[in-house]
């Protein structure tokens, strides 16, 4: 009686991987390989096979390879849809993958979440030729020109950077205007020297971020210092951030009344610097970031910056290009519209006395 069950596991677990998207990127394999992986004799892996073939669950090609049956896809709904971001821990990550598989689930589609280490990885290159759409969160390193070519022979959507001068349909999370709302919340409160702090691995929209900053500086006519120190790709810049922000304190290099972090880790790891070193954020010396990361409205003190907008309408428009059979319509650059400044407690009015004792000697 063991037989019939082991040919049963090995059907059910061809079929959940039909169903989760695994051969979206790699084929199905033959009966002896199925065997190795699941554990059981060649005559069961061939007995399941034999038995999915029936089911017209697979079929064979004209070379003998596995494929799933099309009229198993149409019954179930297997993933078409593919998230691709970058192998590294993040909350932003995290929870912007949260917010595109919440709104496949309200849609009934089923995503398939997959990450990536380079650009070069063949599963990058693979992923987006057979899906119907991908939606790619960008890392670091520039995108290769080639693989540039590949992702506009297909339905290829970025989020989180923009791309539309390559011809890509690009999500940009945070307009211009929501990032000089920050800027002008911290010139609100009386600050005239305010400091950018980077830390993150330099990219397009890291490199918007500063420039935004420098232009409103120059604008305003406000004094700051860019504190650059771009961490290594798929390494925390929240330790960057602590060493760097540890270091301008020790040696007493800190002339700005607030600084603003181009990300939520950078804002982090310089609240922790100054805490150790017995200041208080939001009154000795105020701290901001463009953009907060969960939980960053909780912690004591909690951070100013802006809260990640809702997606809904985005990515309605990128679903709905990617279920048709037409080309891209519009505006290549999309935004959401408006993201809600959240204003924390590590921003408060400037404190002279700070600025007078911290200063360069």
């Amino acid at each position: 009686m063991a037989a019939p069950a082991k040919y049963n596991e090995v059907m059910s677990v061809i079929k959940r991987r039909i169903s989760e998207g695994d051969y979206l990127v790699d084929s199905i394999p033959g009966e002896r390989r199925l065997a190795e992986e699941t554990g059981v004799s060649y005559m069961t892996a061939r007995r399941a096979v034999r038995q999915l073939l029936d089911d017209e669950v697979l079929i064979r090609d004209e070379s003998g390879a596995l494929e799933v049956h099309p009229t198993y896809t149409k019954r179930i709904k297997p993933a078409e849809v593919v998230l691709l971001y970058p192998a590294y821990p993040s909350s932003y990550l995290t929870q912007l993958r949260v917010a595109v598989s919440e709104f496949a689930t309200r849609r009934t589609i089923n995503l398939r979440p997959t990450q990536f280490v380079h650009w070069d990885e063949k599963l990058v290159y693979d992923n987006v030729s057979q899906a119907k759409g991908t939606i790619i969160i960008p890392h670091g390193p520039p995108i290769p020109s080639r693989l540039l070519h590949h992702f506009n022979a297909h339905k290829v959507v970025i989020l989180d950077g923009d791309f539309s001068t390559k011809g890509l349909p690009s999500v940009r999370l945070f307009s211009d205007d929501c990032i000089v709302a920050v800027l002008d919340h911290l010139r609100g409160l009386g600050h005239r020297r305010l400091d950018c702090l980077n830390t993150q691995n330099r990219n397009l929209e890291i490199e918007r971020r500063i420039e935004i900053w420098r232009r409103w500086k120059e604008r305003h006519s406000i004094e700051g210092e860019l504190h650059d120190d771009p961490a290594p790709v798929a390494t925390d810049p929240t330790i960057v951030a602590y060493r760097l922000m540890s270091r301008l304190l020790d040696q007493r290099q800190v002339e700005a009344t607030a600084f603003i972090g181009t990300t939520c880790p950078a804002a982090i790891g310089a609240i922790r610097a100054c805490y150790e070193r017995g200041l208080a954020v939001g009154s000795d010396l105020s701290i901001a970031a463009v953009n907060l990361e969960p939980p960053a409205e909780f912690f004591c003190p909690s951070i100013t910056g802006l809260n990640t907008p809702e997606l809904t309408g985005v990515l309605a428009k990128c679903f709905d290009w990617f279920a048709g059979t037409s080309s891209w319509r519009g505006r290549m650059l999309l935004e959401p519209s408006g993201s809600a400044l959240f204003a924390g407690e590590s921003a408060g009015a400037p404190s002279v006395a700070f600025a007078g004792s911290h200063g360069s000697r």
